[in-house]
């Protein structure tokens, strides 16, 4: 029995110190515990951030002429003027019959055709008066411009070429309505580079003003003027 014992306590100690040195291995190879599959663990290598599917690239910058927002149609100085005689801005005015810088029913109906991202018409007003000015921007193709000159021509505007364009100038629009009311409009048209989303290859540049209680012929050339529609 005493031999049985230190046999099998000296197994155990083999087997303690077996297990302490190399681990689960050594008892494998004596036949104590099965063998198991070595294994290996692959690391994977890191997966490449797909393309992002249905990103649209940036918009490429129009290198045409660019209708402008309100608050950049007229150049500082006559901004500052406005501003100055407690004129109030309220901004794009392109619904209904009246936010144009025509009154000319014909010529309202030739802006209104214009595609809405090709065209602005800004207003200005005097508070507690009746003095308002609509001043227009719009690019139109050479049918339009056809139309145009025929309106401005049988309305009685007068002609002028300057800026590289045509100025018309209408005196007095709605004199007829009121003794006392006085409204003047300028047309100014001008050759102007394409829209890139345009097809076509001929464009003009079309400012208009009517101004009650005013001179619209001012406001259209200093908008033209800061725009780049007037040339030297």
């Amino acid at each position: 029995m005493r031999a049985t014992a230190r046999t099998l306590t000296s197994i155990a100690v083999i087997l303690a110190g077996a297990t302490v040195l190399s681990g689960c291995s050594v008892l494998e190879d004596w036949g104590v515990l099965p063998a198991s599959e070595s294994v290996v663990e692959e690391i994977a290598p890191a997966e490449e951030t797909p393309a992002a599917e249905g990103e649209e690239a940036p918009a490429a910058e129009d290198t045409g002429f660019v209708v402008p927002a309100c608050d950049a149609l007229f150049s500082a100085g006559q901004t500052t003027a406005l501003v100055d005689q407690s004129r109030v801005s309220m901004g794009d005015t392109s619904e209904g019959d009246f936010g144009y810088g025509t009154t000319n029913p014909e010529l309202v109906s030739l802006l209104k055709n214009v595609r809405s991202d090709l065209r602005i018409s800004c207003t200005w007003y005097l508070p507690a008066s009746e003095s308002v000015s609509v001043t227009s921007v719009a690019v139109v193709i050479p049918e339009n411009v056809t139309a145009i000159t025929a309106a401005l021509a049988s309305s009685g505007a007068t002609e002028q070429e300057t800026g590289g364009g045509v100025l018309w100038v209408i005196d007095s629009t709605t004199s007829d309505e009121s003794a006392d009311f006085i409204a003047t409009e300028a047309h100014f048209l001008a050759a102007v580079p394409c829209p890139s989303s345009l097809a076509e290859t001929s464009c003009t540049a079309w400012v208009s003003t009517n101004y009650a209680y005013g001179k619209a012929e001012t406001l259209t050339l200093d908008a033209a003027k800061n725009v780049g529609a007037f040339g030297g």
